[in-house]
């Protein structure tokens, strides 16, 4: 009996620690949401396979990617054409569909006292980073396809 519920006690001590390192809170992504002049789609691919693929387009196009996490399914470049940076998040639809966002902003100013997320503004449309998103997002469209529900 006494050795039952020491291996029952090793048992749980272990389905606990396994428990918690994989159901971990942690994550990559940005502690705010996007802007809400953010781009939307679904498109016909899996987080993982459409953040992959946004990475792959910004590289050919020259624009840096500075932050990318598969798992998180978050996607963040440099900044590029002076102070303008896109943001990707990808989140799971239904199976073999993600919903993407992509965020399009740029830093008019430099202030040390401000978090740089207080600097930030949505890129106004037919600037360089508002372009670039919607580029991105047709091509991420072209490449892996879009649902229109």
């Amino acid at each position: 009996m006494r050795n039952s519920k020491l291996e029952m006690f090793r048992i749980s001590h272990f389905a606990f620690a396994l428990l918690l390192t994989c159901c971990t809170p942690a994550t990559t992504r940005p502690p705010f949401a996007p802007v809400p002049e953010a781009l939307h789609a679904v498109i016909n691919a899996a987080p993982a396979d459409v953040t992959q693929a946004a990475q792959t387009i910004l590289t050919a196009d020259s624009v840096p990617v500075g932050f990318m996490n598969l798992q998180d399914a978050f996607l963040e470049t440099k900044e590029f054409a002076g102070t303008h940076r896109l943001r990707l998040w990808a989140d799971p639809d239904v199976p073999g569909k993600a919903r993407v966002t992509i965020e399009a902003v740029y830093r008019p100013f430099e202030d040390p006292s401000r978090t740089p997320r207080d600097l930030e503004r949505a890129a106004p449309p037919g600037s360089p980073g508002q372009l670039r998103a919607e580029q991105l997002l047709a091509a991420l469209k072209d490449k892996l396809g879009v649902t229109t529900y």
